[in-house]
């Protein structure tokens, strides 16, 4: 009996106090903010998942191929990748939920789907089905897309486009190694 008051309490004074220190709409405001740009992180992580989780045992899939020079150990995909779609995620956050002109939502929001359906697409082509040319062709596409999205935000959202910048490098290191791997397997 005596923890509800005490918990009504100690609600109240935090209340009052995040009121005095940022203001009803403001706080709400930073509230939405957060919550949408972790929706946009889950959902862009939970893509990158299922990705794998279609394409089978990826770990198997590439200690069984002949690998090209410079293949990194499989422990570093399990590094880069989920920081990878970190950025992508807050990068998406970026394009939607920040106030740019509809025809700049619309052009980098369709080069930003495009990206990541194809970036769920390889990994199933190229692991689960053991297509290394045609995945090499999906990630030459990918290649193009992200670079033209990168190009197209550099003026307009400059911090949306730089977030895409480590994801760049690495899909062009990807290539790569797909090239490798479809040429010695």
């Amino acid at each position: 009996m005596f923890r509800v008051p005490a918990i009504l309490f100690f609600r109240s004074t935090l209340t009052n106090y995040v009121k005095l220190q940022v203001g009803d709409d403001a706080m709400k405001k930073r509230i939405h903010n957060l919550f949408y740009l972790l929706l946009a992180i889950i959902l862009v992580e939970f893509i990158g998942f299922l990705s794998a989780l279609f394409a089978g045992n990826i770990k198997q899939a590439y200690h069984n191929l002949t690998l090209p020079p410079l293949s990194p150990p499989d422990s570093l995909f399990g590094i880069v990748w989920p920081f990878l779609y970190l950025l992508i995620g807050i990068s998406g956050y970026m394009i939607f939920f920040k106030n740019m002109p509809r025809k700049t939502k619309v052009i980098s929001g369709t080069l930003y789907f495009l990206q990541l359906s194809i970036n769920f697409i390889w990994s199933i082509v190229f692991f689960g089905r053991n297509n290394y040319w045609q995945g090499f062709l999906w990630i030459i596409v990918l290649d193009l897309l992200v670079l033209s999205y990168i190009l197209y935000l550099r003026n307009r959202n400059r911090i949306a486009a730089i977030l895409f910048y480590p994801y760049f490098i690495w899909i062009l290191f990807a290539t790569y190694l797909s090239f490798g791997v479809a040429i010695l397997n």
